[in-house]
């Protein structure tokens, strides 16, 4: 097999896609939905014509009329359900069960469905998962999890992947993934490491936020106690702490400078913090700020392990007959791109989700690469012809979209 690499490349601009966006965006609120479907088909053409490998991109045939009706049948389903947990509970619950059950039945026909609506130089791709499979990948394996108290979790992973990569086909080729359940309890048992070492710095960060802060409140208290016992003498008081009523009546007295003039209207946040957060000042805020960036940095770090590992142990392990796939994707650059992202959405109102999108694109495919046979027209033009008599019927047996990517 050759070692000659082809990069995967994405020529995507948050310019061109900001135009479709926006169009998508309102012209599905003006039309109360109705219009998400023909915006499903425009975002993805968009991102698969612009994902290149040998200079040629991928294209999406779906028809948006075949979205909308696999739309329209889950919001006819959603109001049922709706309405019967108003008025009867237990049909509620009875077709709770039935969408529980539909659910390897929903997510084979959803993959069927972008799999044979996707080409790639002419050539379709396909998914022939069975229903029965789906069954125990999906309701059989969850149980397994419940069981084991999650050990059986990266079990579940490794076979959940594998169902999906090993029954999409490009053409008459299947994919396979050859990664093993000991490689993603490997990655899982890292990722447990990675959650405590966080779960420490975190606790640490907040433990010393806490011993800060109760060290202010103790030298505010005693600077409020100094005052008090200062103008009690002034008044010609004599002092003297001999027991506790009159510790008692300082404490009262301190409580009486501490509050003179009449206090203001406690906020949301005095409610939850104590008064003490209104003699902090801008500082509370300056510290939850900082512990709002430290918990959203630890989920941010958790999910880039989790795809940066898993996305490269899945693609560095699959194989499409005589062509490999290399992911190199790291997990200090999914940070960097979440912890970026998250900020320009924040700031921009959401407006800058085409750029976080294009920005994710274009990452993705740098760091994925084949290698192999890449005589892509010879590939293809050995197994047109074969494909080419099964097209109508596929066509005709599958025109409804149940998915809601």
């Amino acid at each position: 097999m050759s070692t000659n690499q082809t990069p995967v490349v994405f020529t995507g601009k948050a310019g061109e896609y900001f135009g479709i966006w926006i169009v998508n965006l309102l012209l599905s609120i003006v039309t109360l939905g109705i219009y998400s479907a023909w915006a499903k088909v425009r975002r993805k053409k968009y991102f698969y014509n612009n994902m290149l490998i040998d200079g040629v991109g991928f294209d999406y045939h779906a028809k948006p009329i075949n979205i909308l009706k696999g739309r329209i049948i889950a919001f006819a389903l959603f109001v049922l359900y709706t309405v019967l947990s108003k008025f009867s509970p237990i049909f509620a619950g009875i077709l709770m069960i039935a969408f529980f059950l539909a659910i390897p039945w929903i997510v084979v026909r959803g993959m069927t469905f972008n799999a044979r609506n996707s080409s790639h130089r002419g050539l379709r791709f396909d998914f022939d998962g069975k229903y029965s499979q789906a069954i125990r990948i999906f309701i059989g394996y969850p149980f397994l999890i419940l069981i084991t108290l999650g050990l059986a979790l990266p079990f579940v992973a490794q076979r959940s992947h594998k169902f999906v990569l090993d029954h999409h086909k490009f053409g008459l080729s299947h994919f396979q993934m050859t990664a093993l359940v000991k490689d993603f309890y490997m990655i899982y048992l890292k990722l447990l490491g990675v959650i405590l070492a966080i779960g420490l710095v975190i606790s640490m960060a907040v433990g010393n936020l806490a011993g800060g802060l109760a060290h202010k409140h103790a030298s505010l208290h005693q600077t409020s106690y100094t005052q008090a016992t200062s103008t009690l003498t002034a008044n010609g008081g004599f002092i003297k702490v001999a027991n506790a009523t009159e510790i008692n009546a300082i404490d009262e007295a301190a409580s009486s400078v501490d509050t003179a003039p009449p206090a203001k209207p406690e906020s949301p946040l005095e409610k939850m913090l104590g008064p003490m957060t209104a003699k902090l000042g801008p500082v509370i805020y300056v510290i939850i700020l900082g512990v709002v960036l430290l918990y959203a940095a630890a989920i941010f770090s958790v999910s880039a392990y989790m795809q940066s590992r898993i996305h490269n142990l899945i693609w560095n392990n699959t194989t499409l007959e005589q062509v490999r796939f290399f992911s190199t994707q790291r997990m200090r650059d999914l940070i960097g791109l979440y912890l970026s992202n998250a900020i320009a959405l924040i700031f921009t109102i959401g407006l800058a989700t085409p750029w976080a999108q294009i920005r994710m694109a274009r990452y993705r495919a740098e760091h994925l690469a084949i290698s192999g046979e890449t005589d892509w027209d010879k590939f293809v033009g050995e197994k047109k012809e074969a494909t080419r008599a099964i097209g109508e019927e596929i066509a005709d047996m599958f025109d409804v979209d149940i998915s809601f990517g």
